[in-house]
């Protein structure tokens, strides 16, 4: 499936989304289940990784209802195009300091996570689109 699939899914229009996350078009991004190996090393509570060109999902979330997922996608697509700004080693350059940042200012894991500027973005955008869909 498509990232934009889930955007349509869920009354969200997969153009206005590409243009604020430009050059990202939800199109050509693909979402598919996460691999038990990868949702292994995901901390509780994960549900969604981003990478260059793809999103993975835990299965049980693809076997919901697609239009649930809208959001979650607009988040995880902010974290496409970080991943297509900074590239392969600078993106996990920049979530790793972020986060061993937090850490290491004493914060829980969760804590470090939420505080991780890449994270804080994403859910900034998400909130927008949050807000507009009220």
């Amino acid at each position: 499936m498509r990232a934009s699939y889930f955007l349509t899914a869920g009354g969200l229009d997969p153009v206005v989304v590409a243009a604020e996350l430009h050059p990202i078009d939800p199109v050509w991004v693909r979402v598919t289940a996460a691999p038990r190996l990868l949702r292994w090393l995901w901390p509780k509570g994960i549900g969604a990784m981003a990478t260059r060109r793809k999103i993975y999902l835990d299965p049980q979330l693809l076997v919901g209802d697609p239009r649930l997922l809208k959001y979650l996608m607009v988040h995880e697509l902010v974290h496409v195009r970080q991943w297509s700004d900074y590239g392969f080693f600078g993106f996990l350059r920049r979530y790793v300091t972020e986060y061993l940042r937090g850490r290491r200012k004493g914060l829980s894991h969760n804590e470090a996570y939420r505080a991780n500027r890449l994270e804080v973005e994403a859910r900034d955008v998400e909130q927008r689109y949050r807000d507009l869909t009220r």
